[in-house]
């Protein structure tokens, strides 16, 4: 049994008759296409408004969508800022303190030079300076301006910046261990 889809075959047989005739039936006349092409006018005008009213419930869902995805990014951009806000404030806070410590490194470096004298008091004044040094500019610097520097310093001599950094990893390692 083969079968035959009456929406795409035109003789096939719906409860014994054909398309035409039902189309026929449902506009009053048998056998007159004036009416049918009025009824077939009027339902494609019909899919028509429907396919606009979806077409502009599409539009306007898309539209909240959009207007609700942006406000999500706003406010994710702007908690972003005030977490990178509050990091760099904490940064800042801690090369103060960092700029204190050196500070007050160097001045105990110096008095104990003092009381030493000969060359261990010339090593010591100089190692303190180049900490007040040191101190001084975290002090000047902010943030972003220190890290450019440094980003510049290890461009400009990556090797020594390796080394650099490996020992004063193994530094740190051998303080907390």
């Amino acid at each position: 049994m083969t079968y035959r889809d009456p929406l795409y075959d035109k003789n096939s047989p719906v409860a014994g008759e054909s398309i035409d005739d039902l189309l026929n039936e449902k506009s009053g006349q048998q056998g007159g296409s004036g009416q049918g092409q009025q009824k077939t006018e009027q339902v494609k005008q019909k899919g028509q408004e429907v396919a606009d009213q979806a077409k502009g419930k599409a539009d306007e869902v898309t539209s909240k969508a959009k207007s609700k995805a942006d406000e999500v990014g706003s406010k994710a951009q702007s908690k972003a800022d005030e977490m990178g806000s509050m990091a760099t404030d904490k940064a800042d806070q801690g090369m103060d303190s960092a700029a204190s410590g050196l500070s007050t490194a160097a001045d105990k470096l110096r008095q104990q030079g003092e009381q030493q004298g000969g060359k261990a008091a010339t090593a010591a004044t100089t190692v303190a300076d180049k900490l007040e040094g040191a101190s001084g500019y975290l002090r000047e610097k902010d943030t972003d301006q220190v890290l450019t520097d440094l980003e510049d310093l290890v461009r400009r001599k990556p090797v020594e910046s390796l080394l650099a950094a490996a020992g004063i990893g193994l530094l740190l390692s051998r303080i907390f261990s």
